[in-house]
């Protein structure tokens, strides 16, 4: 059976983008996992490979790009040269050249030309300067593709996926914001997010909200009367899952993998409680996957480094593992599209 097919667009290039994708092209476990339909500017990516120090031969893309396994080939987009963005800096400039870069991978997924999506790292002020009137990416993803359905941000390292009831809103108003209802359909996002990328039965534990998990509702009642009732919705829909659980403990809980215990997914109530613990676990490795489009969409967990920009010191760790992961789930997209 053929590779399947990843759009792969270098990023941000004011940003660490276009070096990291030098580095994992010339990775034997990426070339091995998945072709690569590359989405840049060939004198960035060569910017990019002068800084890394690395050379990897990326052909032009043709017309009609071939069947089965092939070489990388650079789609022909956008020919800017790399002095045309200011490196380091948030300019209008490179935030339209990252806008209109997804919209174009996005484009391709969705006439099949690839079967997922990868993305090197992006910055929000660099966006929202080039256009974006939205939080974060996952939302103009939504706009590009004219989308209503559900979606979500999972953050994923080689223990644990986690997801997040609430994402970018301010601490005061998580209380407010949860509901049994989307307890329940982050589990089910969660547990078909962890089935999309090989988990046979997923295992998924729900955080609390309050310290002390309320403490029986002496410090809140929300697990009490939302997030409990949610748990037994999501189960009652065929959706296992455990809790809630201590905040605290809740993640010491699910890397305990002795002896059977132990999850493989962590829904928790807001953006923080779930990083804070990731990136303890894998700053500098860690992905995120954008879920529940129409389309996989993966990106390292880390940002553009402006202050490491051309010195070569850039980690690949984060942009391999997202490159593998959407070769995964690229590879499960295409066979349920039969």
């Amino acid at each position: 059976m053929n590779k399947p097919t990843i759009a792969l667009f270098t990023g941000d290039p004011a940003g660490i983008g276009p070096e990291i994708v030098a580095k994992v092209l010339n990775d034997a476990d990426v070339r091995n996992a998945a072709n690569l339909l590359i989405i840049g500017s060939r004198p960035v990516l060569e910017a990019g490979m002068r800084t890394a120090g690395i050379h990897t031969e990326v052909l032009d893309a043709p017309a009609d790009i071939p069947a089965g396994d092939h070489a990388p080939f650079l789609m022909n987009w956008q020919h800017v040269a790399a002095d045309q963005f200011e490196l380091g800096e948030v300019t209008q400039k490179s935030g339209r050249f990252m806008l209109d870069g997804l919209a174009f991978g996005l484009k391709m997924c969705g006439n099949n030309i690839a079967d997922a999506m990868c993305v090197a790292p992006l910055n929000k002020a660099g966006l929202r300067a080039g256009g974006m009137n939205h939080p974060d990416e996952m939302h103009y993803f939504r706009e590009v593709l004219n989308y209503t359905g559900k979606c979500v941000e999972f953050n994923v390292n080689d223990k644990l996926w986690t997801s997040r009831v609430t994402s970018h809103v301010p601490h005061k108003d998580v209380s407010s914001l949860l509901t049994p209802e989307l307890i329940a359909s982050g589990v089910e996002m969660l547990w078909q997010g962890l089935k999309a990328s090989g988990v046979d039965q997923p295992r998924v534990a729900v955080c609390g909200l309050n310290p002390h998990n309320g403490d029986g509702g002496a410090f809140g009642r929300d697990e009490i009367e939302v997030i409990e009732p949610g748990v037994k919705l999501a189960v009652s829909r065929g959706f296992p899952a455990d809790g809630p659980f201590p905040a605290d403990t809740t993640f010491v809980r699910a890397i305990n993998k002795a002896n059977g215990g132990g999850y493989d997914g962590v829904l928790t109530m807001y953006h923080d409680q779930g990083q804070i613990a990731m990136k303890l676990m894998s700053f500098g490795e860690g992905i995120t996957v954008h879920y529940g489009l129409p389309m996989p969409i993966t990106t390292p967990a880390h940002g553009t480094a402006y202050d490491i920009v051309e010195k070569g010191i850039a980690m690949s760790g984060a942009m391999k593992n997202a490159l593998l992961m959407a070769a995964k789930m690229g590879a499960s997209a295409r066979a349920s599209r039969g």
